[in-house]
């Protein structure tokens, strides 16, 4: 049973079985591949038969459509096709300027990936090199995870880009303690399965993109965690386990939602919300490291987003009972998660 949170001081874990996902699904990444081409790519063939190139693509990039905006991307549905969406480049595209007709659909897919991670399966493009070009992805389902970093919300002058919400806004803050109710919640299964994927893309040599939280979703249906946005690396890959653990905690939007906005009219989160996303950082972190010591995965001290910023928070320094860095890295080397 967990009592009042000291700041300074060490408690257990309880978990809680309550998911409630009040705020807006804010906007995911998502990342492109070049592959090996398939013998039968199933979006092809069904771009031909439904005439996609001549009147669908400008009918799905349309305002309607759109599903979300990344750092430097936007992806949009495609109307009745739900297993793909549509990537494009969010500053340099403009569907409205393009001739589509000198377009063609070049097959991407890597069959090497068996798993669904929102992956690159064909690319529609000019002979022109000028022209921009069009990714088409695997759709994958699930709710973004935390909030991206301030760079993919802001432009490079330090100006909130267009349609986006605030870093400290309350709806931001609702969304991370929802990700971190969901991700303490989820079974340890999830877990495993996160680490198996990890697996796979060493395997077939992916990189994850760690640096946005968003490039997790969490599928409430199903209960899993989802990985998106790779970039593909000469394999085998060993992707950083540590840092990936920091993306999923978003510990680095943690401060933000313990500290009071400075503006009185603005929501306050209450004493005990605070102390709810500080205990279930701690549950992510304990399953998380779970799953690592039953698949045999070690984290790596190379790792700077690991070791500097989550080794040093205060869940870590919780999790671990010590404030020492170096007993920290001991006692994660004691528990088989560091060599």
């Amino acid at each position: 049973m967990i009592n009042n949170i000291s700041f300074n001081g060490i408690f257990n874990i309880q978990n809680n079985n309550k998911i409630s996902f009040r705020a807006k699904s804010l906007p995911n990444d998502t990342f492109e591949k070049s592959s090996s081409p398939l013998k039968d790519n199933e979006f092809i063939k069904w771009a031909k038969e439904n005439n996609f190139l001549s009147c669908g693509i400008k009918a799905s990039l349309v305002d309607e459509n759109l599903l979300g905006k990344g750092f430097s991307h936007m992806v949009y549905k495609i109307p009745n096709n739900d297993d793909y969406v549509l990537r494009v480049s969010r500053n340099y595209f403009d569907p409205k300027e393009v001739d589509f007709s000198q377009y063609k659909i070049k097959d991407t897919e890597d069959k090497n990936l068996k798993s669904n991670f929102g992956q690159e399966v064909a690319r529609i493009e000019a002979d022109d090199f000028r022209m921009p070009s069009i990714s088409v992805l695997r759709k994958q389902t699930g709710i973004s995870n935390g909030n991206p970093p301030p760079s993919a919300i802001h432009h490079e002058n330090g100006k909130l880009r267009e349609g986006e919400l605030e870093y400290e806004a309350i709806e931001r803050k609702e969304h991370y303690a929802n990700s971190l109710q969901f991700l303490a919640d989820a079974p340890q299964e999830a877990y495993d399965s996160l680490m198996d994927k990890f697996s796979e893309l060493d395997e077939a040599g992916y990189k994850f993109d760690y640096y946005n939280p968003n490039n997790f979703l969490l599928d409430k249906n199903k209960g899993t965690i989802e990985i998106i946005d790779l970039d593909k690396m000469p394999k085998p890959y060993e992707n950083d386990l540590g840092n990936a653990l920091w993306a999923l905690t978003n510990i680095e939007y943690l401060n933000t939602y313990l500290t009071d906005s400075y503006n009185e009219k603005d929501p306050k989160i209450s004493d005990e919300d605070k102390n709810r996303a500080i205990k279930n950082t701690l549950n992510v972190i304990d399953k998380y490291t779970k799953a690592m010591q039953k698949k045999g995965k070690k984290f790596s001290q190379n790792g700077y987003e690991f070791t500097v910023h989550l080794l040093g928070s205060f869940p870590m320094s919780i999790f671990l009972q010590t404030n020492s860095q170096s007993e920290k890295i001991e006692k994660l080397r004691n528990m088989g998660l560091i060599d």
